[in-house]
């Protein structure tokens, strides 16, 4: 039986900005296949630490491994043969960014073949039919000559997750992904991300939405001012907590979505 192999991991991480220490020696790793749900309140270091895994913002110290390579930061800066490693790191992780990050100039398809055509110089016609089997997975297809402007928010993010997968990447990290949206579109947006659990992708989650974190996580981390208090299995994490303020937070979460 082969073992699943590891697709990312952070060891000794740091972060600071300024006089405010927001990661404080972070140790985690992502085996293929996991799907890790980061929790913990506003400012805990959540987006900052999945923000340093593709290096977009780069640690003070700790390392940084992401299949095969490797970078140890210091200092908060990238020489300029770690930026051709870090660029590498970047090739094999999809980004979902909270606010959708499209060109707003260019279509839905456009935005979708992007990266395989130009950064991994993939022939058009393999981009472009790729690029329609993702819009029809998150449920978009009809929408491929559409500009951004003219969708709502769940399909903007459904079309960044496309642009994502588009990438063909070890591991898919989400940062709130639907934070930004208006209640009634959250559902849309955490249903392409159920289906993606169910193919088995590696995923890394940052969420407010417990429920979806409970259902869907192999793995549930819950940081409190830049270190994990908690880590476990969604039964251990959202059952019986060992952390005091972990079980505070998810009580006085439960409470006010009562």
């Amino acid at each position: 039986m082969n073992l699943p192999s590891t697709a990312l991991s952070i060891a000794g991480l740091h972060k600071s900005f300024g006089s405010n220490q927001v990661l404080r020696g972070i140790d985690l790793s992502a085996s293929d296949g996991d799907i890790i749900s980061l929790i913990g309140a506003s400012g805990s270091g959540k987006s900052t630490l999945l923000r340093c895994i593709p290096l977009l913002e780069v640690p003070d110290a700790g390392t940084v491994t992401v299949s095969e390579d490797s970078l140890s930061p210091e200092g908060g800066r990238l020489t300029r043969g770690q930026e051709t490693v870090a660029r590498r790191m970047r090739g094999h992780l999809g980004f979902v960014f909270q606010n959708f990050n499209l060109w707003p100039h260019r279509t839905v398809l456009q935005n979708v073949i992007e990266a395989p055509l130009f950064v991994q110089k993939r022939p058009r016609a393999e981009a472009e039919d790729e690029a329609l089997a993702l819009l029809e997975k998150v449920g978009l297809a009809e929408k491929r000559n559409a500009w951004p402007a003219h969708l709502s928010g769940g399909q903007q993010q459904r079309v960044a997750i496309a642009r994502a997968l588009a990438q063909r990447p070890r591991a898919i990290l989400f940062d709130e992904p639907t934070s930004a949206l208006d209640p009634e579109l959250v559902g849309e947006v955490l249903k392409v991300i159920r289906a993606l659990a169910d193919e088995g992708r590696t995923m890394l989650i940052v969420t407010h939405e417990m429920g979806f974190a409970r259902e869907v996580s192999s793995r549930v981390v819950f940081l409190h001012q830049g270190v994990i208090e908690e880590a476990g299995t969604p039964e251990q994490v959202f059952g019986n907590p060992s952390s005091e303020r972990c079980r505070a937070f998810l009580s006085g979460h439960f409470d006010r979505n009562r």
